[in-house]
């Protein structure tokens, strides 16, 4: 089964009553129960009950890829970028794993801006055959990773800024729905995070964030990767799905 993140409230509520009653009656698979459950607050923007959820699912079965896997995914997209990478690298480390279990490990470290972790991923196993097309931003990341070790800018400093990034965007008052990292041909990268306002709100929020940056870094790099807010209806996703059945 697919639960698609356009499924209607109805649905929904379905779904998280079914979930909270299997762990009533003591589902054989209770982590799978709360990973639904930390897929409605995901749907709901409930960052708080996500990593509640999450953790639960977490606690449960660290070592099951499906709930590593998808855990990861939709912590980064609600900017829940710690959990996000402890759940990616937790899957990255295990043994005997198949490439769709290490592509969303290297996906999730990706998002983090983790590069060198996700291109040691790509690297630690034969995991091309899965790329889809909406992965060729796992392809040569050489380039970047260079020309983000040639300006000192390591992967602490870049997780440094885009938590700082985050947690001014919900300082602010707003729920990040979505987040995407778009690389460009001269190896920067804009760090967007989606957030459901209008683009002047937007544009009010990523002077928040660069004054932030500016305050709190003696350099935030800006020459190398920006951080900044877009209008929810603008993001086009790639295929935002949840998947439930092994």
């Amino acid at each position: 089964m697919t639960i698609s993140a356009q499924s209607n409230e109805f649905v929904v509520k379905r779904i998280e009553r079914d979930a909270q009653q299997s762990l009533q009656r003591n589902a054989d698979e209770p982590q799978m129960c709360w990973l639904v459950l930390a897929f409605v607050a995901f749907l709901r923007s409930d960052r708080d009950r996500f990593i509640r959820c999450a953790e639960a699912a977490y606690a449960l079965a660290n070592y099951d890829s499906m709930v590593l896997g998808n855990a990861a995914s939709l912590a980064l997209n609600l900017g829940a970028t710690d959990l996000a990478v402890k759940y990616a690298r937790r899957l990255a480390a295990m043994k005997h794993g198949h490439a769709r279990m290490f592509l969303a490990a290297a996906r999730a470290l990706y998002g983090a801006t983790l590069f060198e972790e996700a291109n040691a991923v790509m690297h630690s196993g034969n995991i091309q055959h899965a790329l889809t097309e909406s992965d060729c931003f796992l392809v040569e990341m050489n380039d970047l990773i260079a020309s983000f070790q040639r300006s000192g800018v390591d992967p602490q400093t870049r997780m440094a800024l885009l938590q700082l990034a985050s947690s001014t965007i919900r300082a602010s008052g707003h729920a990040i729905r979505r987040t995407r990292p778009v690389r460009f041909p001269d190896h920067t990268v804009r760090y967007e995070f989606y957030i459901d306002q209008s683009a002047s709100q937007c544009a009010n929020v990523n002077v928040a964030i660069a004054e932030a940056l500016t305050d709190e870094f003696d350099d935030a790099h800006p020459e190398l990767i920006t951080f900044v807010c877009r209008p929810l209806a603008s993001f086009v996703p790639r295929g935002t799905s949840f998947e439930i059945a092994r």
